[in-house]
């Protein structure tokens, strides 16, 4: 998933999150998709909910977790890419 350093990333509303002992489960109502997350996708989906940009979510990983910037990138991507695919995320292209 190619994303631009100042796409917004979003929860759209018709997913539910609930982080639990420390790992987020989602769930998509429309299609029952369910989701959950170890620690680190966890915080990612914090800063999502709060409607971080692709940079700021990579950079507040980088800062909080011992992982470098190429792997924080990498990983994100990977995990990105799949809550695509299951429309558990949106993007918000940044303006031009």
């Amino acid at each position: 998933m190619n994303l631009a350093p100042n796409d917004r990333l979003i929860c759209p509303p018709e997913v539910l999150s609930r982080v639990l002992d420390g790992e987020a489960i989602l769930l998509h109502l429309g299609s029952g998709t369910y989701f959950g997350m170890n620690e680190v996708a966890t915080r990612a989906w914090e800063l999502i909910v709060a409607g971080t940009t692709y940079a700021t979510m990579c950079g507040s990983l980088v800062a909080e977790f011992d992982v470098s910037q190429a792997e924080i990138e990498r990983d994100m991507n990977e995990f990105l890419a799949a809550l695509r695919e299951k429309d558990l995320i949106g993007v918000v292209p940044a303006a031009p």
